[in-house]
């Protein structure tokens, strides 16, 4: 396995016990599931990120970080999220070696992003074909911004028929960084040629439960399974380029607490997925 990486230029002041402190420490311990009292307000995304973008994302890595299950005994736990198709509901192939495209709105007033457009773009863009029927979400029409369903085709998607999302938690942050020199040895000159752009890392996560309903050998009976997992964005602009942002995707799963493993790791989580994001504007 390949290990997922969160890098952050050395002029960034992100806040100490941030969500970019926590990303950047690369210590996939620190992804703990969370526990949260209130239901969360809906993400609102800072001016750099609004507006439609076409988002390339691919696969770069994953990490059994867990020190008390051995990954032998993880692969047999069919359970975890990210193991079976659509069992992450925006990546719902994770492991897939092709680059998937989906396209991202976020409102350029509100600075809310158009979950319905962008899941079912990843869900499609991952699974090849046109697997869903529709996403319900009134979150942006002052409806409840935690919850997500997804109906697909029916008889499709093996895996699904439906899909319920229940988002637990947001956290973010906006870190600003001026633009640096690369190499302070170069001659005077050269060293204002090699300027890096400054720009602006925003950092988002959302902690999820998702409830898959599909067909169960039984014959008209749903097959209904829950899974945990949390996703850390890592958006990046570039004051230079501002039609392109690039960042990553670090997805942390969980053990559901009906799984027999939980109490050997009940809040760490016990793989994490790694996707390489780039954006890049759209005129609409």
């Amino acid at each position: 396995s390949s290990s997922p990486s969160n890098a952050f230029p050395a002029t960034s002041t992100p806040n100490p016990t941030g969500l970019a402190a926590k990303l950047s420490a690369r210590d996939p311990s620190l992804l703990k599931n969370r526990l949260f009292n209130l239901p969360p307000s809906p993400q609102i995304y800072p001016p750099f990120l609004r507006g439609t973008w076409d988002v390339s994302l691919q696969f770069s890595g994953f990490l059994f970080p867990s020190s008390s299950l051995s990954k032998q005994t993880l692969l047999a736990d069919t359970s975890i999220p990210g193991f079976q198709k659509c069992s992450i509901a925006s990546l719902a192939d994770v492991g897939k070696e092709s680059i998937t495209t989906y396209r991202m709105t976020i409102d350029e007033t509100k600075g809310l992003e158009d979950r319905k457009v962008a899941l079912k773009g990843s869900l499609n863009g991952f699974l090849g074909y046109d697997a869903v029927r529709e996403v319900i979400y009134d979150g942006n029409a002052g409806g409840n911004p935690n919850r997500i369903g997804i109906d697909f085709v029916p008889n499709r998607t093996r895996n699904a028929n439906r899909i319920e999302l229940f988002c637990n938690g947001r956290e973010s942050e906006l870190v600003t960084y001026e633009s640096q020199q690369q190499s302070k040895e170069l001659p005077q000159s050269k060293q204002q040629a090699m300027l890096l752009p400054g720009g602006k890392i925003f950092l988002n996560s959302e902690y999820i439960r998702q409830v898959t309903f599909s067909l169960s050998q039984e014959f008209g009976v749903a097959r209904q399974v829950s899974g945990n997992y949390a996703h850390f964005w890592t958006w990046k602009g570039n004051d230079s380029d501002p039609e392109r942002i690039e960042g990553n995707l670090l997805t942390a799963a969980y053990l559901d607490a009906q799984d027999p493993l939980f109490f050997e790791e009940p809040s760490k989580p016990v793989v994490v997925y790694a996707h390489n994001l780039i954006g890049r504007k759209v005129v609409v």
